[in-house]
């Protein structure tokens, strides 16, 4: 589809649009945006094709969990600002894990926007942190319409999509969750997602001390 898009709107500033100013840019706009989208899927497709291939190792070492998620919650506070929405974190002081930081970090990353495009007309987020006997069970909550039970064992495949309509205007690669599946994978981590119709999601994972 972006493709589509970049080739019809660059014919269409050529052949038709070239001397309308308003019109040309923003064509040439379409062009930039999907150019973007078009960079996010294949940035996509080589970072999984790289997980799954095992190619990069991961890099080991112990670290605070609740200041990562922390500072990945401060990536979305032009939300807050902007669109109302609500993070709320629950979480000890600190929660040492060992795990490679860079891709764990994408992980949560994925999680928690995938939580911000489904969850309900309170535009509210939870991130739950708490200690179990395997280490830390962490939890990324949305409170949507939920998944029913056929559609929720394919959530993690590639390019799969609910037929929910997403809360944000905005259109994912289909890759993010088995990004995030390949990931906990590849470290061993306990993961899953429950959800009930009309009561929300919860994408959780159990991350080792």
């Amino acid at each position: 589809t972006p493709l589509t898009l970049i080739k019809s709107y660059a014919e269409m500033v050529r052949d038709i649009t070239y001397k309308d100013g308003v019109k040309r840019n923003e064509h040439l706009n379409v062009i930039i945006k999907e150019s973007d989208r078009l960079n996010e899927l294949v940035n996509d497709i080589i970072q999984l094709s790289k997980l799954e291939s095992n190619v990069e190792s991961l890099n080991l070492e112990r670290y605070d969990l609740v200041g990562e998620i922390k500072e990945i919650i401060s990536k979305f506070e032009i939300l807050e600002l902007t669109e109302n929405y609500n993070f709320v974190l629950q979480a000890p002081e600190k929660a040492f894990i060992r795990a490679d930081k860079k891709k764990m970090g994408q992980a949560i990353y994925n999680l928690i926007n995938n939580a911000i495009n489904y969850t309900g007309d309170d535009m509210t987020v939870y991130i739950n942190i708490a200690k179990n006997k395997n280490g830390y069970l962490v939890e990324i909550i949305d409170t949507g319409k939920g998944i029913d039970e056929e559609t929720l064992q394919h959530v993690w495949n590639r390019y799969y999509k609910t037929d929910k309509k997403h809360k944000r205007n905005k259109i994912g690669t289909g890759l993010g969750l088995s990004i995030v599946r390949e990931i906990f994978e590849a470290h061993d981590f306990k993961y899953g997602v429950k959800s009930s119709l009309g009561k929300g999601t919860n994408f959780y994972f159990i991350p080792k001390k």
